[in-house]
């Protein structure tokens, strides 16, 4: 039997509140990888969001593009995160999170990971690989991503990141429903 391969997308947000709030999100995907970045590129497009980080794109595109996302199928129970509440230990938080991810559907047959983390110096890849090890992942490589070739699947990790966020900071209404109705459905799980 083929060794099963699990990709996984990470980015994170919450650095500028000092340990406050810190979140950590997982695209976690095997066989329909290359598919779902298409389909993401499809939906930056019509969406009007674009290539935009989560940040920098106007909150209607936003919302529009994460309601087609959550739509889709394709997306249910592969779009994960984590909450971290008065930490610092950012690499700590993202190592588990990930560890999580993976650990919340893991392949009943063998499987390794290739994990892309946005903005991750290569210095501290053997140290995530090793601890994520430890934590019972298998992995096969973990690499950062440098911001001009983030693609889709990291852009999505980066906005379902932002979006947790939002949710947690803002008191918009269309911002809470939706939260509300992608967690129900189970496209949006907190591990």
């Amino acid at each position: 039997m083929a060794i099963k391969k699990l990709y996984c997308f990470v980015d994170e947000s919450g650095q500028d509140s000092e340990g406050k709030v810190f979140i950590v999100s997982v695209v976690v995907t095997s066989e329909q990888k290359d598919e779902l970045l298409l389909l993401c590129e499809k939906i930056e497009k019509e969406s009007g969001k674009g290539k935009f980080k989560w940040g920098k794109a106007q909150h209607k595109f936003r919302l529009k593009y994460l309601q087609r996302i959550f739509s889709n199928k394709l997306f249910k129970g592969i779009l994960r995160y984590s909450i971290f509440n008065d930490t610092k230990d950012y690499d700590f938080a993202t190592i588990k999170c990930i560890a999580k991810a993976v650990q919340y559907r893991e392949p009943k047959q063998k499987y390794t990971t290739l994990i892309y983390i946005d903005g991750l110096s290569k210095a501290k890849r053997h140290e995530y690989g090793s601890r994520l090890r430890r934590l019972g992942v298998s992995t096969h490589k973990v690499q950062g991503v440098a911001k001009d070739e983030n693609n889709t699947l990291t852009r999505l990790a980066d906005a379902i990141a932002g979006f947790v966020r939002d949710v947690l900071d803002r008191e918009d209404v269309d911002t809470q429903k939706l939260f509300r109705e992608a967690t129900r459905s189970g496209v949006l799980i907190e591990v």
